[in-house]
């Protein structure tokens, strides 16, 4: 999914079609994160890889810096290295 109706735009334009309902949840997005913006922090949100989860960030507008990510990625990355040995374990035992 798109980070913006800014990105939604461009992905239209290469020929990625977007459904209206997820128009109008990007554009929703949009609005919340605006809201939620002070005048000293941004909001940046992408999706884990491996899990498919949606982690959330609070940035420093000056600075770029991470004042706080929900989920932590180090947390979903252990996540992951977790299912995979849990996965060795099982592959061994059978």
């Amino acid at each position: 999914m798109a980070k913006s109706s800014k990105d939604a735009r461009n992905l239209e334009l290469q020929g990625v079609h977007i459904s209206v309902g997820e128009g109008q949840l990007i554009k929703a997005i949009d609005r919340a994160i605006k809201a939620l913006e002070g005048p000293d922090t941004m909001f940046e949100m992408k999706v884990h890889k491996e899990t498919n989860a949606i982690i959330v960030k609070v940035l420093n507008k000056e600075t770029g810096e991470t004042i706080r990510e929900i989920p932590p990625e180090k947390t979903l990355d252990l996540v992951v290295k977790m299912m995979e040995f849990a996965g060795i374990l099982i592959d061994e035992k059978v």
